[in-house]
């Protein structure tokens, strides 16, 4: 029996949350958290196979909750639900460590394709998101000129760079080159600081420019 944790403070949306999971799966093991510390408490009590937390939940801190969250469950798969503007949130939460992004203002047919897309361990962002995406990385290709040059960088750096904009975790991206994460997380701040950026959406951006 699959178990889930819903760290959400608006009963509505719970409620809703609920009522698409029991048709995605039957007769789940649905535990709920009106606060982040109360999640945390759920968390440490019990292992879940799937936790929809909201990004705005109170005693919440962002990104930060993805890595306590990993550190009492590792393997747990999570899937951020927001009503923010998921082109410029999902994929710093996605590189971040979370499975998915999903926006609140998402329909039921939506929900059930992230969820059942992120227990498959594959993430998910929403259409608008990767087609964002590809646009940045594209746009630079588009005049025939082929891939832009950056300059500035190591040739390890381009590849953490690139592997980054495909939307890759960090512990994905030290498995993949055989190196350590926070070595990885030292080539992303360093990344960022070269070229100027904040964000994996102003990286892609640039890059195709």
């Amino acid at each position: 029996m699959i178990k889930i944790l819903l760290i959400e403070d608006h009963f509505l949306v719970r409620m809703s949350q609920k009522i698409v999971l029991n048709e995605v799966y039957r007769e789940p093991t649905i535990a709920e958290a009106e606060s982040f510390e109360a999640g945390i408490s759920h968390i440490q009590a019990s292992p879940f196979d799937l936790i929809l937390l909201d990004t705005d939940i109170p005693d919440g801190k962002n990104r930060p909750m993805i890595e306590r969250i990993r550190q009492l469950q590792p393997g747990v798969v999570i899937l951020m639900c927001s009503g923010a503007d998921e082109q410029i949130q999902a994929l710093e939460y996605i590189t971040s460590g979370a499975n998915g992004y999903l926006s609140k203002s998402a329909d039921k047919e939506e929900m059930i394709t992230a969820v059942t897309t992120v227990m498959k361990k594959n993430r998910y962002v929403s259409p608008a998101v990767q087609e964002k995406l590809l646009e940045a990385v594209s746009t630079g290709n588009q005049s025939g000129k082929g891939p832009k040059v950056v300059k500035g960088l190591s040739v390890r750096e381009k590849e953490v760079m690139h592997m980054l904009i495909k939307g890759k975790w960090v512990k994905e991206i030290a498995s993949d080159l055989n190196l350590r994460a926070n070595t990885i997380s030292t080539f992303k701040a360093r990344i960022f600081q070269k070229m100027g950026v904040s964000s994996i959406i102003e990286l892609a951006r640039k890059v195709g420019d």
